[in-house]
């Protein structure tokens, strides 16, 4: 090989792109609200999990028969929960579970 340090740049270059993608780091290939039309109820559950650290921007939360989404425009998106199943949520209690 007649250049091997720049045979190890070009493939360090190609693995650390992959890594930490240019451009926005929220752009999605789908928007948010996209993201979640074809959502069922435990998807949906799952990705406000995931945005709870990725995008605070938005904000969610369950109720007892729906998932609710609310955006940062002022839209708001709900997914709705099955009726023959229950969210359970789970608090730690010392002297309050919430502030």
């Amino acid at each position: 090989m007649k250049y091997p340090l720049l045979s190890v740049a070009v493939v360090f270059f190609v693995m650390m792109s992959s890594l930490f993608p240019m451009g926005n780091p929220r752009a999605d290939t789908t928007s948010g609200e996209a993201r979640l039309n074809n959502a069922d109820a435990v998807e949906a559950m799952a990705i406000a999990n995931e945005w709870k650290w990725s995008r605070k921007e938005i904000k969610s939360h369950v109720t007892a028969r729906e998932v609710v989404f609310e955006f940062p425009d002022g839209k708001v998106k709900r997914v709705a929960l099955p009726e023959n199943r229950m969210v359970v949520a789970v608090a730690p209690y010392i002297a309050q579970t919430h502030k």
